[in-house]
């Protein structure tokens, strides 16, 4: 009986490994959804940036001081160069009698382009260029060419640049004048 009973086991168990070889496992399907993008390293995207630039003209005489604050905005081609355009207000702190249009406000309209020159990758300080080309509502022409160093990484990064403006208008005299300015500008682009 001790015998029968130990076959008898022995065969069922053989069954059931012979079985279990066979046996077709269902795998749970993939998610559906897109896998988790890290935005911040992207090389290429959309940007936008902030710029507080301050400073002064260097004229002879009839200097004006102002203050800026612009908005940008473009597409990220890499990190050494992005494309874009952007609107800001000019505020001339001192001299603004010196413009014919005679107001404290101009209104820069402008094309930008800006990168760093070196890889931001393993860097915590990085040298760093933008220029910015178009008019002042009212004023004229504008160009504002800036070199400096950016820090916090391949996106998310303030810049802190040296930069320089030539902006023509008519003056009082109703003559056209070109001035140029020297500022320091502080930023942050994301």
């Amino acid at each position: 009986m001790k015998r029968i009973c130990a076959i008898l086991g022995l065969m069922i168990a053989l069954m059931g490994m012979a079985t279990a070889q066979y046996r077709d496992v269902k795998l749970p399907d993939p998610p559906k959804q897109d896998p988790y993008k890290h935005y911040e390293m992207q090389e290429r995207g959309v940007w936008f940036a902030v710029d507080l630039d301050g400073g002064s003209s260097v004229q002879p005489k009839d200097n004006m001081q102002y203050a800026e604050l612009t908005l940008a905005g473009g597409y990220r081609l890499s990190q050494y160069l992005r494309l874009g355009a952007g609107f800001g207000a000019r505020f001339f702190v001192a001299g603004a009698d010196v413009r014919e249009q005679g107001g404290l406000v101009g209104i820069p309209l402008f094309v930008n382009a800006r990168g760093n020159i070196i890889p931001a990758y393993d860097r915590d300080l990085v040298p760093y260029w933008q220029c910015n080309a178009g008019i002042i509502a009212g004023d004229g022409l504008y160009l504002n060419p800036a070199f400096g160093i950016s820090t916090g990484g391949v996106r998310n990064t303030f810049h802190l640049t040296l930069s320089y403006t030539l902006a023509s208008f008519t003056n009082n005299q109703s003559a056209s004048a070109t001035y140029s300015y020297f500022g320091l500008k502080l930023g942050y682009e994301f």
